[in-house]
């Protein structure tokens, strides 16, 4: 049972340092797949100009269906980012008080949540 402890223990500060950069962790992955995008895309038009000059019998299919994952990828990393926006949009919106700067909330304050009626907790 120890080790499931530990194993949960790790889970759960992955989720939390995962939680605390959300944003950073989009960039990144954005990133990973723009880099990725290109390696397809200079892949392909390698095989385009080898058939062409050489007669290489490159499949340019495959490279249609790793734009199709790359397009998968790319719409799964903008809904994140709409998430992460309409949490951001909905904590200044709502929890905080017209005109001023949202209060970042202690974290016993959130964890125990409050029954105040300011808006959405």
């Amino acid at each position: 049972m120890k080790i499931m402890g530990r194993i949960k223990g790790w889970t759960l500060n992955l989720a939390e340092w995962s939680k605390r950069h959300l944003e950073k962790l989009i960039i990144l992955i954005g990133v990973f797949i723009m880099f990725f995008i290109l390696f397809v895309l200079m892949s392909w038009g390698v095989g385009y100009y080898a058939n062409g000059f050489f007669n290489m019998k490159f499949d340019l299919g495959s490279i249609w269906q790793g734009l199709g994952a790359c397009v998968a990828a790319i719409t799964g990393l903008l809904t994140l980012a709409a998430t992460s926006l309409a949490k951001l949009y909905v904590n200044s919106r709502y929890n905080s008080p017209q005109g001023e700067k949202p209060q970042k909330a202690n974290r016993q304050e959130t964890e125990g949540g409050s029954d105040d009626g300011k808006g959405i907790s």
